[in-house]
């Protein structure tokens, strides 16, 4: 199913719904950096960026497939990530490896699993705008970034992934904000104020005697 945006408030919310989906976090990151919101709401509703959901069987005792574990596993060790811990984003990320194996070996680049040397890559669960806009002015090779979602359990055993096609436009609108950050820590450094030092009266209490 393709998503369709338009520049309203109820794109920002949708656009929120999807990039951090974990019940248990607090709304309205996306919401409360509004140039990061502005930007990607731009390239989508200009066709720059497409997103489609998609939905996929959830396998909740994965960790029960060796092949899949022991791909996992070997990633696992280029990252921070708890091994065996049996909780929940282990699982989304193993059965996240299982829906892009027919990408290849994967490898792993900042908070992102990558294959075909980073032109496509993917994350499971939240993710803030800043994070995934910067990370696509850094990698201009990006076509295809896969989302994968906490799941809300369904009758069916069914989650959700979404699949952002890039295009060339859509990185150089990362890069971009990515200048557009740097221009302000400029302004923020060039704006520091030293505060003078005062000599101290010799009554001074906090003076060296």
């Amino acid at each position: 199913m393709e998503l369709n945006f338009s520049s309203d408030l109820d794109s920002a919310k949708r656009l929120d719904e999807i990039m951090n989906s974990y019940s248990g976090r607090d709304r309205g990151s996306i919401l409360a950096d509004e140039h990061s919101m502005e930007v990607t709401l731009f390239l989508l509703e200009h066709g720059k960026i497409t997103v489609t959901e998609h939905t996929y069987s959830y396998d909740q005792d994965i960790q029960s497939d060796s092949e899949m574990m022991e791909v996992y596993s070997e990633l696992a060790r280029e990252t921070r990530w708890k091994q065996f811990a049996h909780t929940e984003i282990e699982r989304i990320r193993i059965n996240a490896l299982r829906q892009m194996r027919q990408e290849g070996k994967p490898s792993y680049d900042g908070e992102f699993m990558c294959w075909r040397e980073g032109r496509v890559f993917a994350h499971c669960g939240n993710l803030d705008l800043p994070q995934l806009l910067l990370y696509l002015a850094s990698h201009e090779q990006a076509e295809r970034f896969y989302l994968f979602t906490y799941p809300y359990w369904t009758e069916d055993h069914t989650a959700k992934y979404y699949r952002f096609d890039l295009s060339e436009t859509a990185i150089k609108g990362a890069g971009i904000y990515r200048e557009s950050i740097r221009r302000k820590l400029r302004q923020v450094s060039a704006a520091s104020v030293v505060l003078p030092s005062f000599p101290q009266q010799e009554d001074d209490p906090a003076s060296p005697s």
